[in-house]
């Protein structure tokens, strides 16, 4: 039998053993990388069986963990396979191969993110496994969990392409007047305060969710007073950029 016969033969199923739940509620404004995010907080539910707390025991010595994920919504779309994308990285414009990237259309659609522990707990009777530094759309499928070992996954010295160089905030950003008093009527559950969501939002806009193109010069000058708009959990953020440089959140609506 050929190699090309045996992979179309093989057939490998994969359950979710539990869903994310995140503040991300559309795909923009999701981080491209968890690293440094340390104001996104989210919380892996567990399914059954999988919520055996037992299967956690030992968890609390690990400060940080490896989350296995589906790109669930690249699945059933009109993407075929292909050997080249263009990762956003690189402004969007340089291709690239699929496995030197860590685009969300691939072969099998696994997704793979560091993240901070926080803590577990059973609530209502369900097994909520806290982290934080979240970079997944919420309801996204959890494949597996793995400590992060720090003697094996820790390598100083490897190169990293064109991924060298983290990503560091490149907008300042800031609130009008109005949008703090709008966000004191939006009935704040008690697990969210107001300091917490404005760190959030700082956060995440500060990291500059737009595509690549709306970063140019040109697209700025012809588009002086664009509008974006981003969900976290249950509020729907507006803020316009000026100079490249400034955020002004302008709109906040529950």
């Amino acid at each position: 039998m050929s190699n090309q016969s045996a992979a179309n033969q093989l057939s490998i199923e994969c359950h979710p053993i539990g869903e994310m739940i995140t503040p991300f509620t559309q795909k923009f404004g999701i981080p491209r990388q968890s690293s440094g995010l340390t104001a996104i907080p989210g919380y892996i539910k567990m399914f059954p069986p999988y919520d055996d707390i037992n299967g956690f025991r030992g968890i609390d010595d690990f400060s940080h963990l490896w989350i296995m994920f589906q790109f669930n919504q690249s699945i059933g779309t009109t993407h075929t396979y292909s050997p080249l994308v263009r990762p956003p990285r690189l402004g969007g414009n340089e291709k690239i191969g699929v496995f030197a990237s860590r685009s969300s259309f691939r072969p099998n659609n696994i997704g793979l993110s560091k993240v901070k522990y926080s803590h577990i707990e059973r609530v209502d009777g369900e097994t909520r496994l806290h982290i934080l530094g979240v970079d997944c759309l919420s309801g996204t499928p959890i494949l597996d969990i793995k400590p992060y070992v720090t003697y094996a996954d820790n390598e100083p010295d490897a190169q990293s392409g064109f991924a060298d160089n983290a990503p560091v905030p490149t907008l300042i950003v800031i609130f009008a007047e109005d949008v703090l008093t709008q966000l004191d009527t939006c009935n704040l559950p008690e697990t969210h305060t107001k300091s917490s969501l404005l760190a959030l939002i700082e956060q995440v806009i500060a990291f500059d969710p737009r595509p690549a193109y709306h970063q140019k010069p040109d697209y700025q000058a012809q588009n002086p007073n664009k509008t974006y708009h981003i969900r976290l959990f249950y509020l729907d953020i507006e803020f316009i950029i000026e100079n490249n440089k400034q955020a002004h959140i302008i709109n906040i609506q529950a």
